[in-house]
């Protein structure tokens, strides 16, 4: 697992000259068992940057997403989490071209809900097909009055 941390001045938001983005970028081997590791990585990350009322809902968002990417392209995933103007955007790439699709499945099956989750938990949810291959599937949560990006 890969861990990038960085807040720069210089990088801002397409169109605007003023807004400072903050942003996580975490690279995982096809091992489930990293999925831990994302989640506890972006409610530390929210927390440092005072985000720390959405944290624990965007760990869920991100635990989610990234199992998915996992299961469906079986191979390595890349996890995004930027926080600017007043957003906190959560992407995840992986080399799938599948569309996620949400599914309605039984009470006794154990998987197969976390789509549901990610659009009780986010304000908003999407994915595009990447240029070079594969897909990105994000979420948003407003960030916190007085989180400052």
């Amino acid at each position: 697992m890969r861990l990038t941390t960085h807040t720069e001045p210089d990088l801002t938001q397409a169109g605007s000259s003023s807004a400072t983005v903050r942003a996580l970028e975490i690279s995982i081997a096809a091992d489930k068992a990293l999925v831990a590791e994302v989640r506890h990585s972006v409610r530390a990350t929210l927390t440092s940057w005072a985000a720390g009322a959405i944290a624990d809902d965007m760990a869920v968002v991100a635990s989610e997403l990234a199992s998915n990417a996992l299961k469906h392209a079986g191979s390595e995933a890349t996890v995004r989490l930027r926080l600017v103007e007043g957003q906190a955007l959560l992407e995840v790439d992986d080399s799938s071209v599948q569309r996620p699709v949400a599914r309605r499945v039984g009470a006794e099956v154990e998987e197969g809900r976390g789509l549901f989750l990610v659009q009780a938990l986010a304000a908003e949810w999407g994915w595009r097909y990447r240029k070079g291959g594969g897909k990105t599937v994000w979420a948003s949560l407003p960030a916190p009055a007085g989180c400052a990006a």
